[in-house]
């Protein structure tokens, strides 16, 4: 057992899920039942005579209300859930922070320097000062961020995005997108948008040398400044072939019936989704109990089952997938040459 959680025995995760079983889907169910450890039935009881957790997070919002209702049934713990894209969170839990009006208790988002700023200025809780219990399993310590400070809770795989009407064909490889076929109808998201999408670009000039990046240069693709409007002009008609994709826009608009479909190709990287916990917390036993579930064997499949991405305890998260830590040489300007764009 790592330094940084507290083991919750898996009988004491079992007795959780048999009391939500009986009792109601509000607040309430999953109350304590005198059979976990005297500190986490002191947590828990703390917890629920909180406030609701205030919970931001960057996830679809079904998702989020799915993991959250479910989190409520078994702890009998309010939560308040707060969706924002990624920049908008991080840019209201820095300002709301920063002048004391915080409201989040606990936050998921994409793990990147905003975190490292977010602890150096002592937003966010250290774990040296508190500790997430274990439900079931541990998370690998490999997915522990910045000195173990920030769990990694998933890993968001890059993926190809196609307009149906246009290509039924499907993708086969990430190297159809520099086939001259594809000559004008191609929209991409910048390189250096976003450190993943840095990343992606670097892992495909390892894979598939600077060539590949040179003849997608060829085929006059169009640049857009994020994934969002790619997605969104991809299912419009506007281009056939999309990079990256963002999968809950994609599972809304087919809802819809729009012709757009998500290709999973390999290798990719992307995104990852970290945790941390308000250093003033107002429900801060709240917070590590629903971090406590969202890092939980269990709970982490539904995070990921719900939003399409990838669990740290899936035995295969690394195949295929390369890790943007462990991709090197990213070098954003002779990228942006190679593809034109200089």
């Amino acid at each position: 057992m790592t330094t940084r959680q507290k083991l919750i025995p898996a009988a004491a995760a079992a007795a959780l899920l048999l009391s939500a079983c009986g009792g109601d889907s509000g607040a309430g169910a999953g109350q304590g039942t005198g059979d976990h450890s005297p500190e986490v039935e002191e947590l828990i009881a703390e917890a629920q005579e909180g406030d609701p957790v205030v919970f931001y997070s960057m996830i679809d919002e079904s998702a989020l209300r799915t993991i959250t209702e479910e989190f409520t049934e078994l702890y009998g713990v309010e939560v308040r859930p707060v969706r924002l894209v990624t920049s908008d969170l991080q840019q209201r839990y820095s300002t709301e922070t920063d002048d004391g009006t915080a409201v989040a208790d606990i936050i998921l988002t994409t793990h990147s320097p905003f975190f490292t700023e977010a602890l150096d200025s002592g937003w966010l809780a250290s774990m040296d000062d508190v500790e997430i219990p274990t439900v079931d399993e541990e998370l690998p310590e490999e997915y522990w961020a910045d000195d173990g400070e920030i769990p990694i809770a998933s890993l968001v795989p890059t993926t190809a995005v196609v307009n149906t009407d246009e290509l039924s064909g499907g993708l086969e490889t990430w190297e159809d997108y520099a086939d001259p076929q594809h000559t004008g109808s191609l929209l991409l998201a910048e390189p250096d948008s976003s450190p993943a999408n840095a990343a992606f670009w670097s892992l495909m000039r390892e894979e598939y040398g600077d060539d590949f990046l040179e003849a997608i240069a060829a085929n006059d693709p169009r640049w857009s400044d994020s994934a969002v409007p790619v997605t969104q002009a991809v299912a419009a008609g506007e281009s056939v072939l999309g990079h990256p994709g963002v999968s809950a826009i994609i599972d809304n608009l087919t809802a819809e019936g729009a012709p757009i479909e998500e290709v999973e190709l390999t290798p990719t990287t992307g995104p990852e989704a970290g945790i941390g916990i308000s250093a003033d917390s107002p429900n801060q036993a709240g917070a590590l109990l629903l971090a406590a579930f969202l890092l939980s064997a269990e709970g982490n499949e539904l995070l990921n089952d719900v939003t399409s991405a990838i669990s740290p305890y899936d035995e295969e998260a690394g195949e295929g997938f390369t890790r943007t830590e462990d991709i090197s040489d990213v070098d954003n300007d002779e990228i942006r040459d190679l593809l034109g764009l200089n």
